[in-house]
């Protein structure tokens, strides 16, 4: 009889988070409904609404022929593009990753 009880439990336990859960879901699509900007969550790095708004939706970063992204890292809000070509000549490109904007680019140029 006692794992008889534990297994109760147990399915008690799960219905109360699964009711929890389904009550949880339909206030936020009420509060959602209601309101558009509604978030059940909040994000400590949500982007403001005027920023959000002038930034663009597509970013395009032109690469010359011949050249292909080797690796892609992202650090403090920025993003390193390491960039390199068939003549395996290396540049990094450093990009806010809130505007896609290009901070800072670094080339590797040969001693002679």
């Amino acid at each position: 009889m006692q794992k008889n009880k534990a297994l109760v439990s147990l399915v008690m336990g799960l219905s109360v988070i699964l009711i929890g859960g389904f009550i949880l879901l339909v206030y936020g699509l009420v509060q959602q409904s209601a309101n558009p900007d509604f978030k059940l969550f909040k994000s400590s790095e949500a982007v403001p609404a005027e920023l959000r708004a002038k930034l663009p939706a597509n970013i395009s970063i032109p690469l010359p022929p011949g050249s292909w992204v080797r690796e892609i890292e992202a650090s403090d809000g920025k993003i390193i593009v390491h960039v390199t070509t068939e003549a395996k000549r290396d540049r990094i490109l450093i990009l806010d990753a809130a505007t896609g904007v290009i901070i800072r680019r670094i080339r590797f140029d040969q001693q002679k």
